[in-house]
């Protein structure tokens, strides 16, 4: 058509005079613009439409700035934007065509080359309708254009062919509901059960986009595919759509739910699942119809209602046995709900799955009904599969930064990352740091933003985050998965089949299940994707090996943390403090290992971080970017004083810091263990009162519950010394006290009981020498009234007191004189 040829313009022929440009700066613009448009020009007539456009675009921003207050500006405008139009039709951007024209058209309505351009882009839109009404447009503007009549009868006659399709499909239709089958479907499973329209018979079941990898169990590697979905009834009526936002086919709301706020609308996302799934949790039509697309494939599906439901039913009993069993708890929730029950359980089961409740809720009643279902695959993944039982799923999306250097993502490093986490089947998102409130037309809508920063967190102490910083405790664990490492720069998705605690979702579920508040309900989110986008990977220093290390700086910060820590919330975190206060005291062993030729004759440094190795520092202690540092327990318990004298002031008193909350944290002989250590470094220099108080009192506990209750009160009575004001020490001393008189009371009536009965048989044998032994023993027994009424000794020590020799007699009427004490201080005081 000549009219599609970019025209030469008068102005360009005749001189900038023609155009009536004053002299000066527009002038010479306005001149360059026709010089870059005839440029432009040269290039669309070589075929090299991408060049072209790109002149055109050129030229037009240098129009907009400088030319157009300029007379006939407007026409030079109007021409560029055309042949910029041009380009797209000739590339197939039908989209960007109908943008472009539709500007022109919305300054100049009567610009027919525009209506035409804009005609033909929407016929390649497949926008039949809306192309006839702009053809009509140019030929009631120019009944002479033959090209536009030419393409107008092009489009009626198609429509034509399309309403008599529509209709012969719809003859088939009505005489399938009658019994009888369609002849342009095909069936693409064994039963029948989901039919593909408008196929050959003769077409491969499986696309050739599918390895066969994906399609065998304990393959290694597994198929990931992503499709819209829109399921119809038979009438047309959509019961689900994927290309719109959730609950957009629900039902109006009443009246009284239409008064309530309305929720942020969320965005459409398609559908994905794992083909062939092990675990039966997708539609069988769902698997088995979209390993017959192409990619980008838009196709049409007639399925039974038996591939859908009843697909996954034995899903949800699995589901329903694992996550949601028979429970006092349970029982107690749907007391006096009992007919309520079966449907609530299996709703929770559906929800947990994932799947649409609208044909999972029911049992089929009529299975052999059927619905129309239209299926675009947009894309097809390979996961590799970790464990080798389908459970957890991974996917590189795209490699992070490869340098030797680079850090690699390990515990309690720092991390700045964008993240995903939805349900599997439906894409739903349960948390994803892109998404922000934006107004739309019908209210608020949430967004993906991609300018929203990421998220930082420390990897490991997620749940020890802020309300507005809250990190699913899950992103940090896949965080651990790959084997090659996690680097700045790496977007990557996991898929966990069994699904991660739902207390990871946000901050206020996760306390409230920590409080045991939701005892009654299933802790978990059901199939799950996670998506992290890693920006900023900043290591946490391993001790004095790291270059990081800054001596008793970072010794210091690492204590901040862990005081902060176990602070939190009441001691929630006390666990992750623990780890914090251990890493302290792998650091001081490194220490000590570095010092302990000190104690072997060797002179100081000078500096309190001269480390002297036997080797090479670099060869002992060789930087490793790509380790995993694991978690270290500490080793040493038992230290020398000496050892513990190469220590600083100030490297000490975080010493015994670290030792007595790791004793205050843990429980036993190890809790006992890391006392003693902090009592003895309390005794090598002058450590902080609150420090030595806080190790004697824990120590003291230890050491009463492995019985040593006189060695506690020693303990204690330092520690009383240091603090005489605290409360909390007094009746601890109170309580050891009692509880060492009670064990001196319970000693003191064993040995009593032993006494009396060798007393008893010293006596008849008439044994002198052990009856003298017996007595003197006894007199040096605390006695007390309640061991001696119990023994009932004072009967046999009244025998001896009776006894001929005198040597045995006279210490018996001792004891006596004692027991009558004892008897008298227990009357009550008006017996007295």
């Amino acid at each position: 058509m000549a009219r599609d040829q970019p025209a030469q313009e008068n102005a360009q022929k005749q001189g900038a005079d023609a155009l009536d440009i004053p002299p000066g700066f527009d002038r010479d613009r306005l001149v360059e613009v026709l010089k870059m448009k005839e440029q432009a020009n040269e290039k669309y007539r070589g075929g090299d439409y991408f060049s072209a456009k790109c002149l055109y675009s050129g030229s037009l921003e240098m129009l907009e700035r400088c030319c157009l207050h300029l007379t006939k500006s407007d026409e030079v405008w109007e021409g560029i934007k055309n042949n910029m139009a041009l380009c797209d039709l000739k590339r197939r951007e039908w989209a960007r065509a109908v943008d472009t024209t539709t500007e022109i058209l919305q300054r100049n309505s009567k610009n027919t080359k525009a209506i035409y351009r804009r005609g033909v882009a929407r016929i390649g839109q497949g926008k039949l309708r809306e192309a006839r009404e702009d053809l009509e447009a140019v030929v009631e503007l120019e009944p002479e254009n033959a090209d536009a009549r030419q393409k107008l009868a092009e489009i009626l006659r198609q429509l034509k062919a399309n309403r008599t399709a529509e209709k012969d499909q719809a003859d088939k239709m009505r005489g399938f509901l009658r019994g009888e089958r369609l002849d342009d479907t095909v069936p693409i499973t064994e039963d029948g059960g989901v039919r593909k329209l408008h196929s050959n018979e003769n077409a491969p079941l499986f696309a050739s986009w599918i390895k066969r990898s994906w399609l065998q169990e304990r393959s290694g590697v597994a198929g990931v595919v992503t499709a819209h979905v829109v399921m119809k009834t038979q009438a047309g009526k959509e019961l689900l759509n994927t290309r719109k936002p959730p609950g957009s086919l629900s039902a109006e709301p009443g009246p009284q739910m239409a008064a309530q706020p309305k929720a942020a609308e969320r965005p459409a996302e398609p559908a994905r699942w794992v083909m062939d799934d092990a675990s039966k949790s997708v539609f069988q039509a769902w698997n088995s119809a979209g390993k017959t697309l192409q990619l980008f494939e838009l196709g049409k599906f007639e399925v039974s209602r038996s591939a859908l439901g009843p697909s996954v039913e034995a899903a949800i009993r699995s589901c329903l046995d694992k996550w949601l069993p028979d429970t006092p708890e349970q029982r107690e929730l749907y007391k006096n709900m009992e007919e309520i029950k079966p449907t609530a359980l299996r709703r929770q089961a559906i929800q947990i799955l994932g799947l649409p409740e609208e044909f999972c809720m029911e049992e089929e009643k009529e299975p052999n009904s059927t619905l129309m279902m239209e299926m675009e695959l947009l894309e097809s993944s390979e996961f590799t599969d970790l464990d080798g039982d389908g459970r957890r799923l991974l996917n590189v999306i795209k490699e992070g930064k490869q340098s030797q250097n680079a850090p690699v993502v390990s515990e309690l490093c720092t991390v700045q990352a964008h993240f995903r986490v939805a349900k599997l089947l439906m894409n739903y998102a349960l948390k994803d740091t892109r998404l922000g409130l934006a107004n739309g037309p019908d209210g608020l809508v949430l967004r993906a933003d991609r300018m929203k920063e990421p998220m930082e967190f420390i990897v490991g102490e997620e749940a020890a985050a802020a309300e507005g910083e809250f990190v699913p405790p899950c992103v940090g664990e896949c965080l651990k998965l790959p084997p090659q490492g996690v680097t700045e720069g790496m977007h990557f998705e996991v898929i966990l089949r069994e699904g991660v605690p739902i207390r990871d979702m946000e901050k206020d579920i996760h306390s409230a299940y920590s409080d045991g508040k939701y005892t009654g309900l299933p802790d978990t989110s059901g199939p799950v994707s996670i998506r992290i986008e890693v920006e900023k990977v900043v290591l946490a220093c391993q001790g004095p090996t790291d270059r990081a290390w800054k001596g008793l700086e970072s010794i210091q910060a690492e204590r901040s943390r862990a005081e902060a820590l176990e602070s939190m919330e009441n001691g929630r975190h006390k666990l992750l403090a623990l780890k914090r206060w251990r890493r302290i005291l792998v650091w001081f062993e490194e220490i000590f290992a570095s010092r302990r030729w000190k104690t072997q004759g060797g002179k100081a440094g000078d500096s309190m971080y001269d480390l002297q190795w036997d080797d090479e520092p670099e060869k002992q202690f060789a930087f490793d970017p790509k380790r995993r540092p694991q978690e270290k327990i500490p080793q040493l318990l038992d230290f020398e004083d000496s050892l513990l004298k190469q220590l600083h002031d100030g490297e000490l008193c975080e010493f015994a810091r670290a030792h007595a909350a790791a004793a205050a944290l843990l429980g036993g002989e190890l809790s006992r263990q890391h006392a003693h250590c902090a009592v003895q470094a309390c005794g090598i220099s002058s450590i902080p009162a609150e420090v030595e108080v806080k190790s004697r009192s824990t120590l003291a506990w230890r050491l009463l519950e492995s019985g040593k209750s006189t060695e506690a009160l020693s303990v204690l009575k330092e520690a009383t010394a240091l603090d005489p004001q605290n409360t909390e020490l007094k009746d601890q001393v109170a309580l050891i006290t009692q509880k060492d008189n009670e064990t001196k009371s319970v000693s003191t009536l064993e040995a009593m009981k032993a006494l009396k009965q060798d007393l008893i048989d010293s006596f008849e044998a008439n044994d002198l020498a052990g009856l003298k032994l017996l007595l003197q023993e006894l007199d040096s027994l605390p006695l007390t009234w309640e061991v001696a009424s119990e023994t009932k000794i004072g009967k046999e020590v009244g025998m001896c007191a009776k006894h001929s020799d005198a040597a045995v007699a006279e210490p018996a009427k001792s004891i006596i004189a004692r027991l009558h004490k004892l008897a008298k201080a227990e009357r009550p005081l008006w017996v007295r």
